[in-house]
């Protein structure tokens, strides 16, 4: 594969994290105001493990293609200090992603919502809820990283005169 269609693919990926994150974090939002025993609930929390899991795998493939296809800098403005600084801050970004997605998964396992193995019993309300907070700590963690890519962008934008506020990149 030539260095364009791998630029092409790993531009769509990341727009696809991006699209994919915004959803999750809407549903992620939604949920706490919907009551527990409702229905509703029950299609947000499979709407939530299914969207996800879609993340999940294409934040992976991203890393992937992270590795594949090492970004470049391409602008003369920008000192490469500051681009590999967003850089390492956005492919952390991609492995919360993956991280918050097997804590999810081992979650969702844990509490009887998934099975890997049929017919074995997997409820471990212990494990469930210190691993659900983990997925939480992770949904905090790439809050923050989405927060400094941001605040970074911005003071390149004004130190550097280098417009970019890809965040996903």
């Amino acid at each position: 594969m030539n260095d364009h269609k791998l630029k092409t693919l790993s531009s769509i990926t990341s727009w696809i994290v991006f699209l994919l994150f915004l959803v999750v974090f809407k549903n992620m939002s939604e949920t706490p105001t919907v009551p527990t025993e409702s229905p509703e609930r029950l299609l947000l929390r499979n709407f939530h493990i299914a969207t996800g899991s879609l993340l999940f795998v294409c934040s992976f493939f991203r890393i992937a293609l992270w590795f594949i296809f090492t970004p470049q800098n391409n602008n003369s403005k920008l000192p490469d200090f500051a681009y590999a600084q967003i850089h390492v801050l956005q492919f952390s970004l991609y492995c919360a992603f993956i991280a918050q997605g097997i804590s999810g998964m081992m979650s969702a396992w844990w509490d009887g919502l998934i099975q890997f193995v049929p017919g074995i019993d997997t409820i471990n309300h212990g494990l469930w809820v210190t691993v659900g907070y983990l997925h939480s700590a992770f949904g905090f963690f790439y809050i923050t990283l989405i927060l400094f890519i941001i605040f970074f962008r911005i003071y390149h934008m004004i130190r550097y005169r280098v417009f970019s506020l890809n965040i996903f990149a």
